[in-house]
C-alpha cells in the first residue's frame, strides 16, 4: 500500500503558481483518493500581494481550502506580519487542521493550536506534528511566545508516538534545526522541512529520518511516497515537481486585490513620491525621520531601496502606498553608545550594499541602495559625528530608530547584540499613515 503526501512551503504568496499546485492536486485526489494528503508548512501568507494585504491573509486561507489542504502550519509571516487578533482569527473559515507546538499566548503553558493531528486511512494511522520558527523578540511584542521549540517537540511526540504508526513533522524552523530534530528525534519517519528556502530533489537522509523541502515561491510542490507493508512503513521516497511543468490556470487574484486596496483614499493630493537608488530624495528622507520620530530615538537610518515603486502624486491609495512600500518590514529602536554609533554611521556612509539585490528579510524590493540618515551630522574633514547639533559623546547611550531588517545580523552584525526594542505590529506603510500630512 503506497500513501502519497504533497507538501508546499514558502509559497509567499506567489498566486500564479499556486494555482496550478492547486489544479494538480485535485487530480491527484482523483487519483489517489483516500490515500493522500496534502499539507502547507507556512509561509503561505505574504502581504507584499495585493490579495493578501486587502484580505489580511484570510484570502489566502480560501486557496489552502480551494486546493483540499489536510494540514497546516503558520511560518513567521503568519506569525508576525498580523497583530495578535488577526492571527487569532485568520484560520477561523479554515477547512482543514492548523497545528503548531511551539506557539503559545505569552504567560499560557498550552499551544494556542493544536499541537498535533492524526489522519487514517487504509488501517495506517499518521500523525502530524508542527512547530514554527523562533522569532522570539517579534512574537513577544505582539504578546505571543515561541520559545523552546525543541522542548515542546518532545512533550508532544512523546504523546504522539504511541497513538501512531507514522509520525510527520511539519517544521518551519529551517534547515539546519530539522537536521538537529533528525539527529535528536529519530522516532520521527518525515520531516517537511522549511523557512530557509531551501529545497532537496530526492529528499535527504539523517539518521534514518527522511527530509523533505520544496523550496519557495511555488517553483516546486513536493511529493512523499510511504509504502506499507502488513501496517509497517517499509519504505518512503522524496521528489520534487516544478511548477513550470504544470499547467498554466490563469487567475486574476492580484487585480481583485488591487481594487479592494484602490477603494481606500490615503490622501487626495498626495506629493509625487521619487524612486531614488542612489541620491535622498524628499520622501526617502522622510522616512528617515519617521523613523526617529515614531520609535521617540535620537537618530533615524533607512536605505533608499525601500522605495519599491514610484509615486506619480495626487490621490494616494492603500494601493499606491503598498506599491511603494510593500515590505514585511517594522520598526525598532536600538539602544548604542556613541562610540557604538559613530560606528554604525561610519560603516553606513561606504555604502557597502548600494547595489545589492536584496532577498528575504521582510525585503519586498531588489536593490538596495543608498543609507540615508536623520538627525545626524558628519563633519568629514575633522571626522566628527554630531546629534542634535553636538558633538557625539562616545561614553553616552543613544537610541536609533531604524528597521527589523537590519537587526537580523547580515549588514550590520553589532545590533545582534545590542539592546532593542521591537515596535509591532505596524508595517513601515502604516507608520506612514500616521504622518499623512507630509505625504
Amino acid at each position: 500500500m503506497e500513501v502519497k503526501i504533497y507538501h508546499t512551503n514558502d509559497i509567499h504568496s506567489a498566486l500564479h503558481n499556486y494555482m496550478k499546485f492547486t489544479s494538480f492536486i485535485k487530480n491527484k485526489r482523483r487519483q489517489y483518493r483516500n490515500n493522500m494528503f496534502y499539507v502547507d508548512i507556512g509561509d503561505h501568507v505574504d502581504r507584499s500581494h495585493p490579495y493578501t494585504e486587502a484580505t489580511l491573509g484570510k484570502g489566502n486561507i480560501e486557496l489552502l481550502n480551494n486546493a483540499t489542504c489536510d494540514v497546516a502550519t503558520l511560518g513567521n509571516n503568519e506569525g508576525i506580519t498580523l497583530t495578535k487578533e488577526q492571527l487569532k482569527h485568520l484560520y477561523d473559515d479554515a477547512e482543514f487542521d492548523v497545528i503548531c507546538a511551539n506557539l503559545r499566548e505569552a504567560g499560557s503553558k498550552q499551544p494556542y493550536f493544536k499541537p498535533y493531528t492524526i489522519k487514517e486511512t487504509g488501517g495506517i494511522k499518521i500523525g502530524f506534528i508542527a512547530a514554527t520558527v523562533e522569532f522570539t523578540p517579534f512574537y513577544l511584542a505582539l504578546d505571543w511566545e515561541v520559545a523552546d521549540a525543541f522542548d515542546w517537540i518532545e512533550k508532544y511526540l512523546r504523546e504522539l508516538e504511541p497513538k501512531v504508526d507514522v509520525i510527520v513533522m511539519m517544521s518551519h524552523l529551517g534547515m539546519y534545526d530539522d537536521e538537529t530534530l533528525a539527529n535528536r528525534f529519530p522516532e520521527i519517519d518525515l520531516i517537511l522541512s522549511s523557512h530557509t528556502h531551501h529545497y532537496f530533489e530526492k529528499g535527504e537522509r539523517v539518521n534514518g529520518v527522511l527530509l523533505a523541502a520544496a523550496g519557495r515561491y511555488g517553483e516546486y510542490i513536493g511529493e512523499v511516497t510511504l509504502t506499507f507493508e502488513n501496517g509497517r512503513l517499509t519504505a518512503k521516497k522524496a521528489a520534487l515537481i516544478e511548477s513550470d511543468i504544470l499547467s498554466q490556470v490563469e487567475n486574476d487574484y492580484y487585480d481583485i486585490g488591487k481594487a479592494k486596496l484602490k477603494n481606500t483614499v490615503i490622501k487626495e493630493a498626495a506629493l509625487p513620491i521619487d524612486r531614488r537608488l542612489y541620491s535622498v530624495g524628499r520622501f526617502s528622507s522622510l522616512l528617515a525621520y519617521i523613523l526617529k520620530d515614531f520609535t521617540a530615538s535620537d537618530a533615524g537610518l533607512i536605505h533608499t531601496g525601500l522605495i519599491a515603486s514610484p509615486f506619480e502624486g495626487g490621490a494616494l491609495t492603500e494601493y499606491d502606498l503598498h506599491k511603494v512600500l510593500p515590505h514585511a518590514i517594522n520598526a525598532v529602536q536600538i539602544e548604542l553608545t556613541g562610540r557604538e554609533m559613530k560606528e554604525i554611521f561610519t560603516q553606513a556612509n561606504r555604502q557597502e550594499y548600494k547595489d545589492e539585490i536584496v532577498r528575504g528579510l521582510g525585503f519586498r524590493g531588489d536593490i538596495f541602495g543608498c543609507f540615508v540618515t536623520n538627525n545626524i551630522q558628519y563633519i568629514q574633514s575633522e571626522r566628527e559625528y554630531y546629534i542634535d547639533n553636538e558633538l557625539i559623546d562616545e561614553k553616552k547611550k543613544y537610541k536609533l530608530g531604524t528597521l527589523d531588517m537590519y537587526t537580523f545580523g547580515r549588514i550590520f552584525p553589532q545590533f545582534r547584540y545590542s539592546k532593542k526594542e521591537y515596535i509591532m505590529p505596524d508595517l513601515l506603510r502604516d507608520l506612514v499613515k500616521n504622518y499623512i500630512e507630509c505625504l
